[in-house]
């Protein structure tokens, strides 16, 4: 609720009796008790809320005082806590009006997406906390809680507007059947079984919702239908049919001029089109019909052959009317939603090749489970992943040690580093769609563990940490070899990715692989921690990153392909290849500009840890852990998004990023910093997901190995000179100042992206009918667009 945030601080600031008396009176929302809302309602919403925050905030108030990391997990318990017995007390009372079991009502009104907004809204209480540390707060404190009350009142204002609206259309779906003796409640049934069939689809919410408004209102056009024709006993002559065939059209009409319905006026102009192109008003056939328009479709096909209609006395059953449907589906409907109306009644699906996609909210579980060669890519590039900080920890200790503490020379191996990248992807960029890209991989991983395994004694390490003798420098140019290795691997593996999955779900494949790289690095470190802490010795982390490489290989090796192997394509010349492709030029410029502007924050954090902490050491590594997870839940968070390939997931990203980024630069606490750090990483990792992702859909099989390549290289070029910036600005400004110009350089950025973005693909419609509405404007004008 839009009120936990208030009451969360509240209960911070004044445990017990204050947070009590503040959570009564934030419930109001202008309904009279014994008018608007029962007396007994009124007072177990009220009493129920109290409760479940008074508790909480007498519970946490003394763990931690004086502590740094004290009211992050008083936050933490306090949040939980308050949750857990909200939902519970709620459930009970709902429970017991219905009489029904407490845990049926409990899950079947608390979603994931519920429970997920509401611990969000309650964490940024721990920030309206903060800001009642300063004088300014008790200022800013009657003003907040006047802005709550209003935004809970128009919340609940728009609650009521929502069910005035489901009741006029279900009005208005009567009236329309009522006209119509002999089809007595049928928009209301196709509406019902409309938004069933987009559940089983695994439709959004939203979507679902749409098209059960369109089954409301899909005969709305046959008020222009006289009742002589609407109502005639026998078959209807040719010339009837032509007025009857309009219905679709004036309804659509009708509805395309209501601001709030025009998304689905094409839904119900279309309804009666068939699959194979000999419906009507306008024949179009198969994935132009748009998607919403072929469920109701079925459902109003199943309805009008299963109930009782003026022109069918004979009804069919239930299961007579699947099989009969099921007869012309790749005919008349799209299988996929005759399979869905299957299995909704517990038939198995049709076994027919060669589907459409469906626009389905597909879960990163079933990615996993229905791509299992996907999933041993995952598994190898997670493996891969773990073994990357070994070796950047063990290389960085070496040279430290071995050149007196000289950072330097520590910055000169990620000079190297980068510059291998530049060349590689310039070079030989081209590489990995000019071979096979299974043996190039699993070569290239045994050839990174076998420099790994030569490098201790290249390096004269010893089992002691640091060199015994003066080769430390051959380190250099090891890393230069492996930084060239990654710089074909790494672009190869991204390539692959889109011929492992089906089109629809390429973008939460990126998403898991961002996630899962996060997570297994954020468990090298630690390893590589271990490992220094118990053995002392560098050769060990050398041994243990060989190792996993060579593990990897072994995995990829039991792919069946990985792509790649284009006849023609030449290694050379992956840019100027990558540029010609029209769609994927801003998402280069982009991602270009992002890279150069997000490593400004590297120096810069750094610099921040030590200035608002007296440890600063503890305080980097605390800001650093906070950036992987949220990066790891930004990963997460993008594969719920359903057109993540889009210019607007890329600007959304990045605008969450720049405006946090902004916020850090006014952080004068630690704990401030790293909540603002944590939100700007969860914006970088979606930009991140985003863009991989439109490349890799803009580009085809032979050219993604090129084009991966090339945002690699592009990235660091501009990441390299991203650090340099951002080294002169903190040195001259300060870390505030080169967050500021991260911040201000990420939200016009993403203002770009966002402007570039508008157009995007409605799930309902489908790209193939927005595609063709497009062509008819520009054929015959905006006005022939439907």
């Amino acid at each position: 609720m839009v009120i936990d945030p208030l009451l969360v601080a509240t209960g911070l600031f004044s445990p017990g009796a204050g947070v009590g008396i503040v959570a009564w009176l934030a419930m109001f929302d202008g309904r009279v008790p014994g008018r608007t809302i029962t007396w007994w309602a009124f007072l177990f919403n009220r009493a129920m809320y109290a409760i479940a925050h008074v508790v909480p905030s007498i519970a946490v108030a003394s763990i931690g005082q004086g502590s740094w990391w004290a009211l992050p997990v008083r936050t933490a318990v306090y949040v939980v806590a308050a949750i857990g017995l909200n939902y519970c007390m709620t459930a009970l009372g709902m429970s017991f009006v219905a009489r029904s079991s407490v845990w049926t009502t409990l899950f079947e009104n608390v979603g994931l997406s519920t429970l997920m907004a509401t611990l969000a809204l309650s964490f940024a209480g721990g920030i309206l906390y903060l800001l009642l540390q300063t004088p300014v707060g008790y200022i800013m404190a009657p003003g907040l809680f006047a802005f709550i009350l209003a935004v809970r009142g128009n919340v609940a204002d728009a609650q009521r507007q929502g069910e005035l609206k489901d009741q006029t259309l279900d009005l208005a779906a009567q009236a329309l059947d009522a006209r119509d003796r002999y089809t007595e409640s049928h928009s209301i049934r196709v509406s019902e079984l409309a938004a069933k069939l987009g559940e089983q689809l695994e439709l959004g919410d939203r979507e679902c919702e749409l098209i059960r408004t369109a089954g409301s209102l899909h005969d709305l056009g046959k008020i222009g239908v006289r009742d002589d024709i609407l109502n005639k006993p026998g078959p209807l002559t040719e010339e009837e049919w032509e007025v009857m065939r309009r219905h679709p059209d004036i309804g659509a009409d009708m509805i395309a001029q209501h601001s709030a319905l025009a998304e689905v006026a094409p839904l119900v102009r279309h309804h009666h089109e068939r699959w194979d192109g000999s419906g009507y008003p306008e024949g179009l056939r198969g994935d132009v019909i748009p998607f919403g328009a072929r469920i109701l479709s079925v459902a109003d096909s199943f309805d009008t052959i299963t109930g009782p209609r003026l022109y069918r006395q004979s009804l069919m059953t239930p299961i007579e009317g699947v099989e009969d449907i099921s007869r012309r589906a790749d005919h008349w409907y799209d299988p996929n939603v005759v399979d869905a109306l299957r299995e909704i009644h517990g038939l198995k699906p049709l076994d027919l090749a060669n589907r459409s996609e469906v626009p389905r909210r597909i879960s990163s579980l079933r990615v996993l489970r229905a791509n299992p060669w996907f999933s041993s890519l995952l598994t190898a590039i997670g493996i891969s992943s773990i073994g990357d900080p070994l070796t950047q920890v063990a290389t960085l200790v070496l040279i430290y040690t071995a050149t007196n503490h000289d950072a330097r020379i520590v910055a000169l191996a990620f000079i190297a580093q980068a510059l291998a990248t530049m060349a590689m992807s310039s070079v030989l960029g081209g590489l990995a769609d000019k071979l096979p890209r299974k043996p190039l991989i699993v070569t290239l991983e045994l050839l990174r563990a076998a420099i790994l395994v030569a490098t201790p004694a290249l390096t004269q390490v010893d089992r002691a940490v640091g060199p015994t003798g003066s080769r430390w420098w051959l380190i250099i140019p090891v890393l230069f070899v492996l930084a060239s290795i990654n710089a074909v691997v790494q672009p190869a593996r991204q390539a692959a990715i889109p011929g492992l999955v089906p089109a629809g779900q390429i973008g939460k494949a990126n998403a898991l692989v961002v996630g899962t790289t996060m997570l297994a690095g954020a468990i090298g470190f630690a390893v590589a921690g271990a490992i220094l802490s118990l053995s002392q010795s560098l050769m060990v982390l050398f041994l243990a990153d060989a190792a996993t490489f060579a593990l990897a290989a072994t995995i990829v090796l039991g792919i069946p392909s990985l792509g790649g192997g284009t006849v023609g394509a030449r290694v050379s010349g992956a840019l100027k290849r990558t540029w010609a492709i029209a769609s994927a030029r801003p998402q280069l410029v982009i991602g270009a500009l992002a890279a150069f502007l997000i490593p400004i924050s590297f120096p810069a954090l750094l610099a921040l840890a030590y200035k608002v902490s007296v440890n600063g050491g503890q305080s980097y590594s605390m800001l650093e852990a906070v950036l992987s997870v949220g990066i790891f839940v930004g990963s997460i968070a993008v594969g719920r998004v359903v057109a993540i390939g889009s210019m607007r997931t890329v600007g959304a990203g990045l605008l969450l990023t720049g405006v946090f980024s902004l916020a850090i630069a006014m952080g004068p606490q630690v704990i401030v910093i790293a909540t603002f750090l944590f939100l700007a990483s969860i914006g970088n990792s979606i930009y991140t997901v985003a863009t991989q992702t439109a490349l890799m859909e803009a580009a085809d099989a032979s050219n993604r190995g090129s084009v991966m390549a090339t945002r690699f290289g592009l990235v660091q070029t501009a990441s390299l000179a991203g650090f340099a910036a951002g080294g002169l600005i903190t040195a001259q400004s300060g870390p505030y100042a080169a967050y500021g110009v991260l911040g201000v350089g990420l939200v016009l950025l993403a203002l770009y992206a966002l402007a570039a973005g508008r157009s995007t693909v409605n799930p309902i419609h489908g790209a193939a009918y927005e595609e063709a509405q497009v062509r008819a404007a520009a054929t015959h004008g905006p006005g022939q667009v439907t």
